[in-house]
Formats: C-alpha cells, structure tokens, sequence
C-alpha cells in the first residue's frame, strides 16, 4: 500500500510539473514547482489520512459498544425471562386468590347493599318518630 501511495504522489508531482510547462507556453507565465510543494502535498495527504483514520476508528468504536450493549440487552431478557418463568407458578396462585376475593367481595356487597337499604329504612322510620315526638 505505501508503495502505491509513494507513486501516486510522484505522479501528482510529475504531473503539476508537465500542466505548469504547458501553462508557461500557452500564456507565458510560470508556475513554480517546488520540492516544498511536493512536501506540502504529502503533508496535506497525512492529514487527510489521519482524519479518515480516526473516523474510521470511531465508527469501529461506536459499532463495538453497540455490538456490547446488544449481548448485554439479551443476556438480561434472558435473565428476566427465566425470573419470569420461576414466578409463574406464583403469579398463577395470586391470580387465582384475586378472583375468589373478587368473587367474595362481590357477594359481600350484595349483603351489605341489601343491610343498607333495611339500615335507611329504619332511620326513615327512627327520623318520622323523632320528629313526632318533639
């Protein structure tokens, strides 16, 4: 790879030199074409290599955590998955004694609805009989 690289900056090099001879003759003035330019481009060529290199290292980085919190994520569904089955049994029981309360309580308001009603007739008779006696 460097070695390719090596030639492709020469051939960028060779090549501003050849398009500035051209430039010279089409309009007679003159480019100059240094060895600090050559450094300038290989220089400009780190830098971009580098920020490539480090955004590459980035998104690498992001994909790895994601990567990790993903195998966490299953490893806990997994855990809470079997929690969940050794506390159905449970679940199932409580369910059940839900129900019979429900049930329970139910009937208890149809007793206490039926007391109620006796309860405010006897007031209604209790009130008629303390008004009339005052």
């Amino acid at each position: 790879v460097k070695t390719s690289i090596v030639k492709m900056c020469k051939t960028f090099h060779t090549s501003v030199v050849d398009l500035s001879d051209k430039y010279r003759e089409i309009l007679q003035r003159i480019n100059y074409v240094t060895p600090t330019s050559y450094l300038e481009l290989i220089k400009t060529f780190k830098r971009l290599l580098g920020q490539k290199q480090k955004t590459l290292l980035d998104m690498k980085n992001r994909y790895v955590v994601g990567l990790e919190k993903l195998e966490s994520a299953a490893s806990e569904v997994s855990i809470m998955q079997t929690e969940l089955e050794a506390l159905k049994p449970q679940l199932e029981v409580t369910s059940k004694e839900t129900a019979d309360l429900m049930v329970r309580i139910e009937a208890e308001t149809v007793e206490v609805e039926a007391k109620k009603e006796v309860v405010e007739a006897d007031e209604k008779v209790a009130n008629k009989a303390a008004a009339e006696s005052k």
